[in-house]
């Protein structure tokens, strides 16, 4: 009876802490979709998203069916305003979340999964709240795993036939994830490791094939039908210009060089957070000697096992800093550690399901896709490991469940087999209060990387309290300072296209592309001038083609900071420094030229921005431009 009372209390409970996680997975999404407003990268994938069909000539093409999905929700619910696309982020990570519960839960243990998805969503919210490529690309990487999962465990062809069809769809919502392909090692794996015939092999293969040779031809014919091929392969083309290019961020060899050797710094930190894992338990197990010893012998344990505690806590320190934070905004070392941190874990799992007397393949089936999902997702990324943090929807709950299976009884008993070879006795309390340490020292980071990004605005919450005048960012919030310097340039701006019939063009100088969304106003040239992959020599190709269009000059906006770092007060005088000293690859001394060339005036300033007019609707005769953009 008593059995039965525990076993009924101990479902309750489960039932409790699943249904915590199942709301937080769903809440902490839809609540922080309300926070920051980011105006560099929300801005480009706004602008691609508006401008797919009516601008094409000034869109990129290489995610070109995310533009089209965009551009569609905005059909529907461009009343939201960019909120709406932070919303369907949002749906999309809940999709997700239950696709992924859903097929691993079985396997993994329910609490486990849901355990590790909620450490997914908090890892995925520290990228953009708006809808983008690389948080698309990685739904639908999921949608391909997990459909050869069901097709390779449940023997369905269906199911390598839809895997190949999401192929198709996210090479063409991200061009760099046709290293995909590569997912198809997984029928290889299950052949081999289940001892399964060639038919097998051949069935699946040639259904994923068919899906994707079969959604390939539904996208050709929306290209031709939508009259954007030539764009299409224009930018194809220029991708490969830039792939092949001996400099650059994205030549062959850097990007080869970043992804490898990025994977590989990252798997030596987790392996160094682990092995300090190993000194503590040892540390740990010396400390809690048995009473039964001599005294004079537990003195000395206890002291040499305080001195291996300490040792294994700087391990723990170190493992989290070795390799050095990217000098970019809000970026910590949590990626990179993190992510080498699960592939340990997952390493270990892979090679226990595969060899041990209990193991299942499925898992091991499972812990391969873990691997695979975040290569692919930085694959053809110039950022190394940054966007890792998008992908841990596999990796977390396979890692949450190992940690779980080594809390069991007869892991223990394992562990305990093979320390006594070297003469060691691991006690029970030894092992959980050093996962105790481990997961307390890993949360601590894994909070500090999460309160350390947000969506490129104020880390200080409690600040984002101001709105942008704006029906494009009703609900969200930002900072006052932001919020001030925005409003400022979009009233100027509001203000001088009412002085001339014909309808102004835009251009931004500087990082802040969402202006020309805010705006409602068409790019001059390309969008974002300051981009580094925008040569001098294409912006003054699109300046002529521009002037040959229209007599009409644009409106400019100059950015004085990088609104990448924000608006605080703190690090002003920085940024405007730091952004006074950059010279763009000779783009800023064009761009002063230009404007002294066309008479620009000066109609607006304020501390983050410069709002210039040419003749016809300027009103100022202030010309010292050159005084907010070069040092002294």
């Amino acid at each position: 009876m008593k059995n039965l009372i525990k076993k009924i209390d101990y479902v309750k409970g489960e039932k409790v802490i699943k249904i915590l996680l199942m709301s937080g997975i769903v809440l902490y999404p839809l609540l922080t979709s309300f926070f920051g407003i980011d105006l560099g990268d929300t801005g480009i994938h706004m602008f691609n998203y508006e401008n797919i069909f009516s601008n094409p000539d000034k869109v990129g093409f290489t995610s070109y069916f995310t533009s089209v999905t965009g551009n569609l929700w905005l059909m529907l619910f461009g009343n939201l305003g960019i909120w709406g696309l932070n919303l369907l982020e949002v749906i999309m990570e809940i999709a997700m979340a239950t696709v992924v519960y859903k097929a691993f839960g079985k396997n993994l243990g329910e609490v486990q999964t849901l355990f590790g998805i909620f450490i997914a969503v908090l890892a995925s919210d520290t990228y953009l709240n708006v809808f983008n490529y690389h948080q698309f690309n990685v739904f639908l990487l999921i949608l391909i795993l997990i459909c050869q999962y069901k097709a390779i465990t449940e023997d369905k062809r269906l199911f390598s036939l839809f895997a190949g069809v999401f192929f198709t769809i996210v090479v063409c919502s991200r061009m760099g994830s046709v290293t995909a392909i590569v997912t198809c090692f997984l029928y290889l794996f299950w052949y081999m490791c289940e001892n399964k015939d060639i038919k097998f092999l051949l069935r699946h293969m040639g259904s994923f094939f068919a899906g994707t040779l079969g959604m390939g031809i539904v996208m050709a014919g929306v290209l031709l039908l939508s009259g954007q091929t030539a764009y299409f392969i224009a930018n194809i083309s220029r991708l490969f210009g830039l792939a092949s290019s001996s400099g650059g961020g994205y030549s062959m060899d850097n990007l080869w060089s970043t992804f490898i050797f990025g994977n590989l710094d990252a798997i030596a930190s987790g392996f160094i957070f682990l092995s300090a894992g190993i000194v503590l338990v040892l540390g740990f197990g010396m400390i809690f000697t048995s009473k039964e010893t001599e005294i004079k012998r537990r003195v000395f344990n206890i002291l040499f096992g305080i001195v291996t505690v300490g040792v294994a806590g700087y391990q723990l320190i170190y493992a989290y800093d070795v390799n050095e934070a990217p000098n970019w905004p809000q970026m910590t070392t949590g990626p990179s550690f993190f992510i080498g941190l699960f592939y340990v874990i997952t390493f270990f799992s892979i090679f226990y399901h595969l060899h041990a007397k209990d193991g299942k393949t499925e898992i091991a089936l499972i812990g391969v896709e873990a691997i695979i999902l975040p290569l692919l997702t930085i694959a053809g990324s110039n950022t190394g490991t940054k966007h890792v943090i998008l992908a841990f929807w596999f990796i977390a709950p396979i890692s949450v469940s190992s940690v779980f299976a080594l809390l069991k009884k007869s892991s223990v008993q394992l562990i305990n087999e093979m320390a006594s070879k070297l003469g060691i006795v691991i006690k029970y309390s030894a092992l959980v209060l050093t996962l105790f340490v481990l997961c307390v020292s890993g949360g601590y980071k894994f909070f500090d990387m999460i309160y350390a990004t947000m969506n490129f605005d104020s880390t200080d919450r409690s600040s984002l309290r101001y709105s942008i005048e704006n029906d494009k960012l009703k609900f969200m919030k930002t900072t006052k300072r932001e919020a001030d310097a925005v409003n400022g340039v979009l009233q100027t701006v509001s203000n001088l296209q009412k002085k001339d019939t014909e309808e102004e063009k835009l251009m931004v100088f500087g990082g802040s592309i969402l202006l020309y969304s805010l705006t409602d106003m068409e790019a001059y040239v390309q969008p974002w001038v300051s981009n580094p992959n925008y040569s001098e020599e294409k912006l003054l190709q699109d300046i002529k083609k521009a002037e040959q269009e229209s007599d009409t000059l644009p409106i400019i906006i100059y950015c004085r900071t990088n609104n990448y770092y924000g608006f605080e007060e703190w690090n002003y005088n920085v940024l405007i420094d730091s952004e006074k000293s950059n010279m763009y690859g000779g783009k800023k001394e064009l761009f002063a030229e230009y404007l002294e060339e066309k008479n620009y005036s000066i109609e607006y300033m304020n501390d983050y921005y410069v709002v210039m007019a040419a003749q016809g609707i300027a009103e100022s005769d202030e010309k010292n431009i050159k005084d907010y953009m070069f040092l002294e």
